[in-house]
């Protein structure tokens, strides 16, 4: 039974002296580890990584293990600034003057690449590190590609400069050519030459002897493949002599960085590895957490397994809801919460930007500040209606890897049709900033050639009021539908001044006119590109409804709250679930919990398609690792409906019409009543020191909290009342539990008369069962 801090292992002192380690069991195990097999070490949110593992090199030094013979890898420099930090300060006050290597890949592959440059392996090239030199050769690389022939569908760079730079970073973090990569990616056709543009990039990069941060590890990664065996062993001549690897947040590793490690330190060498498949949140970007789920314990013999299951960051609560929501993607996950009890409450107003000011304002009455709080969502759009209830009142925000709300490329689009409602193209200091004008062109796209696009805005900007003329001029030397939409465009700009009074309505009839939601549609990559970009909109038009006023006052309104949003050193944080990973704050605010934009879809086909399945598991990560960034308090700013209420308190998990509903099923998953009865008996208990009698607790998910109560001390003894699942409603796939043959896997259903069903009971075989006299409880939902 696992307590926290349950056994004291002690480490002699210098002096002679002891000084206590809290290690747990869990702890020690991984510690203790022998020296010669490699391991697997799962460590959940706050599970005191850093500890274990510094602990573990210390165990390595005791044994005689010189410290360069100890490599630890970690996966950016925050966090390797921190472990070098703690791990010096720690071995000198043990008497280890000397410590092993900790780097990043990146440093890794930096060092590595110049000792093949000076052994003749690698030809000197330039580190580049900014983005503005990648952004200029990929413009030059693309009027090679057009010069060659080449067809480019989409003649605006904004609507695929980000794409591409995402598409190379996942080509440079595969082992794949980059035709395979956007094949594997089913990206839009409009975007298919974007591998010839890779290609062609990397012609003119070689040509010009430059490296990206991402060739660090490609090149080297790229000439080791090409290299026979006993060249292979001339090149691991070249890198650390490392005997022991220990490497952090292993879920994030991707295929380039595995096969290169693989390829340097095949034989001799120990390695421990460290993470949590169910927190890797970055597949977008190359990770691959197949690697650790499962091809590493296939890459290497007898790998043994350690779990760090309890959480020094959280309490029971949340560790009983992460735990309940992760079973859906690993029957077997636990999350033990062993840190101080967190609050978990829900919103206690409808509208996003009452609920949230609400809570901030409770927050402040405690005596808290605004600096331990974070606001977390999953899509951008939701930031906006946070940001705008923020700036009106006042209170101040630090806004963390995206640009500040009034750059957003949509929003100053609308603003520059607001602009021109207040009569902007007579008075261009209506414009919010001059460079607007641009939007009125760009979206949608006038056509014509990049020169003469160029050419069309240097005029508007110089003469605002000569735009309709202008675009008029474009549609002359055009004809058919083109010209007709472009003749109409001109007319609609010089009417827009009679929404002067209504910009909500204005805003919403030029989108409509323009069509600029289709032309979204036709320039985004994918469908959640789409509906981002339209949410936003969607969610500023809604705060011009909302504020009143002509459009000129809301433009005024916004440039002064723009102004008062000068400090962005303080006060709460706001930032994608993506941007908290490996962050912990004493108050979380989740907001844009809605089913079909967390987990996203346009259409939930995860029952029955491979990809649909893969996407929700990876979306349930994102909501893990969402709510384990809580230390005190957990808010859900959402008001369930009076049906959503009662699932909530009825442990349900509503499995057919989820669109029907507005609350995200990650939230059912999560269980938060049923949660909230456990710890209301589990504080009796702790008053009380006697078992509470509590009647049996209906729950979907009564097998996960068992086996949770199990794994701790001093749990209060419950029971669970779980729904007897409708056999007919049970798929292949599904964990169930019965009275006499107990757990089991459905492996298929008869479609005939009877509907016979057949379960899989291990070691017993294979049980036919008449659904109609049988008990099968459903313990894990289908993945």
């Amino acid at each position: 039974m696992i307590q926290p801090h349950d056994e004291i292992h002690t480490h002699a002192e210098p002096d002679g002296k002891k000084q206590q380690a809290l290690l747990t069991n869990e702890q020690a195990h991984v510690v203790n580890h022998d020296l010669v097999t490699p391991a697997k070490v799962i460590a959940v949110a706050g599970a005191g990584k850093t500890t274990t593992l510094i602990s573990r090199i210390e165990h390595l030094l005791a044994q005689g293990v010189d410290p360069s013979h100890i490599g630890v890898f970690m996966f950016n420099k925050s966090a390797q600034e921190e472990f070098t930090e703690r791990l010096s300060k720690q071995l000198k006050a043990k008497g280890h003057f000397r410590s092993p290597s900790v780097m990043t890949f990146h440093a890794f592959g930096m060092k590595f690449c110049r000792r093949l440059e000076q052994q003749g392996w690698l030809a000197p090239a330039k580190l580049i590190t900014d983005d503005f030199s990648l952004v200029k050769m990929l413009r030059e690389a693309l009027q090679r590609l057009v010069r060659k022939g080449e067809k480019i569908a989409l003649q605006d760079e904004k609507d695929w400069l980000e794409d591409v730079l995402l598409f190379i970073d996942q080509v440079k973090a595969s082992d794949q050519p980059a035709n395979v990569v956007f094949d594997a990616l089913g990206w839009s056709k409009e975007r298919q030459f974007f591998p010839a543009l890779f290609d062609e990039l990397e012609k003119l990069r070689k040509r010009n002897n430059i490296r990206f941060f991402a060739d660090l590890l490609s090149d080297p990664h790229d000439l080791i493949g090409a290299l026979a065996e006993p060249e292979r062993m001339q090149i691991r001549g070249l890198v650390p002599e490392f005997r022991y690897l220990l490497i952090d947040e292993f879920q994030d590793i991707n295929p380039c960085q595995y096969e290169l490690l693989k390829c340097l330190y095949p034989e001799n060498c120990q390695w421990m590895i460290v993470g949590d498949v169910q927190q890797c949140i970055y597949e977008w970007r190359g990770a691959s957490p197949e690697i650790m789920a499962t091809q590493f314990d296939e890459d290497f013999e007898q790998v043994t397994t350690y779990p760090l299951s309890m959480s020094f960051r959280f309490g029971h609560s949340v560790g009983l809801m992460a735990s309940s929501v992760i079973s859906e993607n690993d029957p077997d996950a636990l999350v033990i919460g062993a840190g101080e009890q967190t609050r978990v409450s829900f919103a206690r107003a409808p509208k996003t930007g009452k609920a949230l000011l609400g809570e901030l304002k409770a927050w402040v009455d405690e005596g808290r500040a605004l600096n331990d709080t974070a606001v977390l969502v999953r899509l951008y759009s939701d930031m906006v209606p946070v940001q705008l209830a923020l700036m009106h009142k006042g209170v101040p925000y630090q806004l963390h890897g995206d640009s500040p709300l009034l750059e957003n490329r949509q929003i100053r689009m609308l603003m520059a049709y607001l602009a021109v409602m207040a009569n902007g193209l007579e008075n261009a200091k209506a414009f919010f900033h001059p460079d607007d004008i641009e939007y009125l062109l760009m979206i949608p796209s006038l056509g014509g050639s990049l020169s003469q696009r160029k050419t069309l805005i240097q005029q508007a900007k110089q003469s605002p009021h000569l735009l309709p003329q202008i675009i008029e001029t474009l549609a002359d030397s055009s004809d058919g539908w083109r010209a007709k939409k472009l003749y109409e465009r001109a007319d609609w700009l010089r009417s827009l001044g009679i929404y002067r009074n209504d910009p909500a309505q204005g805003l919403a009839h030029t989108l409509e006119k323009l069509g600029i939601y289709r032309y979204f549609e036709s320039t985004s990559n994918k469908d959640i590109q789409t509906q981002e970009k339209i949410a936003t909109c969607d969610a500023f038009m809604a705060y011009v409804r909302g504020v009143g006023g002509d459009a000129q006052s809301i433009l005024e309104q916004l440039a002064k709250l723009n102004e008062r949003q000068t400090d962005v050193s303080h006060g709460v944080h706001l930032m994608t679930i993506h941007k908290s990973k490996g962050l912990e704050f004493d108050q979380v605010l989740l907001t844009g919990l809605q089913e079909g934009r967390f987990p996203y879809y346009d259409e939930d086909l995860s029952a029955i398609d491979k990809q649909a399945a893969s996407d929700l598991a990876s979306e349930r990560r994102l909501f893990y690792v969402a709510i384990t960034r809580a230390k005190k308090k957990l808010v859900l700013l959402e008001t369930p409906t009076a049906d959503e209420y009662t699932y909530l308190k009825q442990g349900d998990i509503p499995s057919k019409g989820l669109k029907s509903l507005s609350l995200s099923r990650f939230v059912f998953e999560a269980q938060p009543y049923t949660v909230s009865r456990i710890c209301e008996a589990w504080s009796l208990k702790k008053q009380t020191n006697t078992d509470v009698q509590v009647t049996s607790i209906n729950t979907a998910k009564g097998a996960v909290f068992q086996r949770y109560l199990a794994a701790t001390a001093s749990s209060p003894k419950l029971v669970f009342k779980q729904k007897v699942e409708n056999t007919n409603q049970l798929k292949p796939g599904d964990k169930v539990r019965h009275d006499q043959y107990g757990q089991g896997v459905v492996v298929r259903q008869e479609q005939g008369s009877k509907q016979m069903i057949f379960v899989d009971f291990c070691e017993i075989g294979l049980k036919r069962f008449n659904p109609k006299h049988t008990r099968l409880v459903k313990l894990s939902s289908r993945t």
